[in-house]
């Protein structure tokens, strides 16, 4: 009698255990080994591992990005109703910071091997938005001239952090002008530019193999593209506060003091405290290995769960703010004016010349303007800040 064999077919639930079966093998590993350490999780693998608290954890994370949406979608909605129309279209941008953001945490959150990419983006949209909101400043005082004309002659705060000496003591010390703030333009502008390159330049070693995303050790590539990333990431965020510096006491209507304190805490959140946990709390030990979830996942996690959270939070705060009324313009004096119209005149070839910082000139205290009929240009007088004709 022969014996019938029979041929056994893979089962759907055996197909389903099969992306665990990295994951099976390292959950015997008691001690953080090398495997271990190397070890990046699916998003799968990665609620596998957590158990029912990564259920949780997914869930929590979930309703923190739908609540984000939905604030970004209410205030939005009244910035574009109510807000002056030369605001409406930079607010939106600028609070899209929130959204975008928690948005990158929460698939840096699922998907651990995109975390290099949700990274760069995150830093990238940040940087954009700092423009933007830089522009928002400009458009609050209605335009460069205004800033320059309401500025009075003040100079603007260079000492201030993160540079609080070298370069500031080779910054001018000349009163506010034009060319001043297309200089702090530039070196808030350069910020996104240079992140561009250096994502491009992280992708392309990643692909290669060259490169590991956080790793601080000397002869890893990421600890100098991070540290150029980081120089340009210091001399924009310089530059923004010393627009932030000038420009808190002028524009108390807006309520820009907390818009701002709302903005840099993202900042706080998004980049220094990844600093402190990624290049101090990682390497001296302090987040534990819990094979098969590695101190570097086991940092991402924590970020990306307290980013959400805080986010959320300061969403909350930046609705209140911008949901206020706000006039269309910063208002002038008289004074102010009467200068914001003679520079509007110099620099379209109408009226004295601007020199070559941008401001016009002034003998006495007076601005000097040019004789505009006979009597004027026989006398040679001054006018004076009033519009009247010094005697």
């Amino acid at each position: 009698m022969m014996a019938e064999t029979e041929t056994v077919s893979p089962s759907p639930e055996g197909e389903s255990l099969a992306p665990f079966s990295n994951l099976s093998s390292i959950m015997t590993v008691t001690r953080c080994t090398q495997e271990v350490l190397d070890f990046e999780p699916s998003c799968l693998q990665f609620l596998e591992a957590l158990g029912v608290s990564g259920w949780v954890l997914l869930a929590l994370a979930t309703v923190a990005l739908l609540t984000l949406l939905l604030l970004y979608a209410d205030t939005a909605t009244y910035v574009l109703r109510y807000c002056p129309t030369r605001h409406k279209e930079t607010t939106a941008i600028v609070l899209t910071v929130y959204p975008v953001l928690g948005l990158c945490s929460y698939l840096g959150l699922l998907f651990q091997k995109a975390n290099l990419f949700l990274d760069l983006a995150a830093q990238l949209w940040f940087a954009l938005c700092m423009w933007q909101f830089l522009d928002l400043t400009l458009s609050y005082f209605g335009g460069e001239s205004r800033f320059v004309a309401k500025m009075k002659g003040a100079v603007l705060p260079w000492k201030g952090p993160p540079c609080c000496c070298w370069p500031c003591c080779i910054c001018p010390k000349s009163t506010v002008s034009k060319r001043q703030i297309r200089f702090v333009k530039v070196l808030v502008i350069q910020h996104p530019w240079v992140q561009l390159v250096l994502s491009i330049f992280q992708i392309t070693l990643w692909l290669e193999g060259w490169y590991t995303h956080m790793d601080m050790r000397p002869s890893s590539a990421s600890l100098y593209i991070y540290l150029v990333s980081t120089i340009s990431f210091f001399f924009g965020l310089w530059a923004f506060i010393v627009g932030f510096k000038a420009s808190r006491v002028q524009l108390q209507e807006f309520h820009y003091t907390p818009k701002i304190v709302a903005f840099q805490l993202c900042l706080v959140f998004l980049r220094l405290q990844a600093i402190i946990v990624n290049s101090i709390l990682v390497p001296s030990g302090a987040i534990p290995c819990l094979p098969p979830i590695s101190p570097r996942v086991f940092a991402n996690t924590l970020l990306n769960s307290l980013l959400l959270g805080q986010l959320v939070v300061l969403s909350v705060l930046a609705r209140h703010f911008y949901k206020m009324p706000i006039p269309e313009v910063v208002t002038l004096t008289h004074t102010d004016e009467l200068k914001d119209e003679l520079l509007h005149k110099a620099v379209n070839g109408i009226g004295p010349k601007t020199g070559d910082d941008g401001t016009l000139p002034m003998k006495n205290g007076l601005i000097q303007s040019p004789p505009s009929d006979k009597e004027d240009a026989e006398t040679g007088r001054l006018m004076n800040p009033t519009g009247d004709l010094a005697a």
